[in-house]
């Protein structure tokens, strides 16, 4: 039989690993992306002079805009391509995946016949993406503050995959580690794994006391009144996805040192991000039946 057939389409340097990883075991093609994947096939234009594709791999994350005649994806070089027209190269039964993409691409994909696949929603995907997000933090904070992590007084908000990663990593590196957290069995995994623990509801008493506040939570904890307490010098890192978890307006009124990092994983470990896609992918493959593996 042929290999299952995968059509990449732009991207950062994820999408290039993710690609040269797929190649392995797929036939993979790819579109305007940043750089020529290992293994795989450039294409100047999707349908041209190659098989139909049985998956189609959108720009991670999947971002669009509205466009005449549906969805527009913006690509690395700042041009746009056009759902519709991917969609078009698609065999019947194809697979779209895309990550944290809007309702109305899924909607397009969908009344077009497709089904949709949020990659990034996939919980092998999140687990593995948690030391590159930790290990990110970390080199922020080791670039931001003036002292060493070791010795520091470190606040992390919740204690889920993200936060147990960067308590691990920052406990390592010397720190003094403490997990806001709201429920008991939370502060007692902390507290298993050698850190302190503290009541979140008791934020605005606890910031005074860190160097380093790392926050985890998709929820607006960092209000005016918990940003003022903030001690002189203390920074916080937001690992939170958007709109992240401090209020923006007080930020500025407050003056406090604030980095909202997002999509750390393929800012400090594209290699290691793009082999996470690739095998949440795969999976996604061998799940749905798409094509046929040899």
């Amino acid at each position: 039989m042929d290999k299952t057939t995968i059509l990449a389409v732009g991207g950062d340097a994820r999408q290039i690993y993710m690609c040269e990883k797929l190649a392995e075991s797929f036939r993979v093609y790819a579109y305007r992306t940043s750089a020529v994947p290992g293994g795989a096939v450039m294409t100047a234009e999707p349908g041209a002079a190659m098989p139909k594709p049985d998956v189609l791999v959108l720009p991670l994350p999947t971002k669009s805009e509205p466009g005449g005649e549906g969805c527009l994806i913006p690509l690395p070089d700042g041009s746009r391509v056009g759902l519709r027209a991917l969609l078009g190269t698609l065999a019947p039964g194809g697979l779209v995946i895309g990550g944290k993409a809007d309702p109305g691409l899924i909607s397009e994909t969908s009344e077009a016949g497709f089904e949709y696949t949020d990659c990034f929603a996939r919980r092998e995907l999140v687990v593995r993406n948690c030391i590159p997000t930790a290990e990110g933090a970390l080199m922020i904070a080791m670039q931001e503050q003036a002292e060493t992590v070791h010795g520091s007084r470190v606040l992390i908000t919740g204690f889920g995959n993200v936060a147990r990663a960067a308590a691990l990593l920052f406990k390592g590196a010397g720190a003094d580690v403490t997990c806001a957290v709201r429920r008991p069995d939370a502060a007692a995994e902390a507290e298993n794994v050698g850190c302190r623990s503290a009541d979140i509801r008791a934020l605005a008493a606890l910031v005074p006391c860190f160097d380093t506040i790392i926050n985890t939570a998709p929820a607006l904890l960092f209000t005016e009144d918990v940003l003022r307490r903030v001690g002189p010098g203390s920074l916080i890192i937001d690992l939170a996805s958007l709109p992240g978890g401090a209020d923006k307006e007080a930020l500025r009124k407050t003056g406090v040192r604030y980095i909202h990092a997002l999509a750390l994983p393929g800012k400090v470990a594209p290699v290691t991000a793009g082999r996470c896609i690739a095998a949440a992918v795969e999976n996604i493959i061998s799940e749905r039946g798409v094509g046929n593996v040899t």
